[in-house]
């Protein structure tokens, strides 16, 4: 039976490396489904709702003010048999993939 196999990538560079690698090791490219992440636009209401939460922390003293990191590609693979996902899970996470 079929799975997916779904990791985020910090760069679209390590995703497409990691891509790359899963061909080389012999995963059929249609298995193998590389999606960029789009930021989304915000709008004026978002933008006041943000300063303002902004406005009621702290500085930088612990580090809160900082929003978490947004991953830039998701890379979905395919796969058969355990063997195929423990293979395609080493590679995924050489390059960096962390679960989606």
């Amino acid at each position: 039976m079929t799975d997916t196999i779904h990791r985020n990538f910090k760069t679209v560079a390590d995703a497409e490396s990691a891509r790359a690698a899963l061909l080389d090791a012999g995963f059929h490219g249609s298995a193998v489904q590389l999606n960029l992440h789009t930021a989304s636009a915000t709008d004026t209401s978002t933008n006041a709702v943000n300063n303002i939460f902004d406005s009621l922390t702290p500085d930088d003293a612990d580090n809160t003010d900082h929003g978490k990191a947004r991953p830039a590609a998701l890379l979905s693979v395919d796969v058969d048999t355990d063997v195929h996902r423990e293979q395609a899970n080493t590679i995924l996470l050489r390059y960096g993939g962390v679960e989606a």
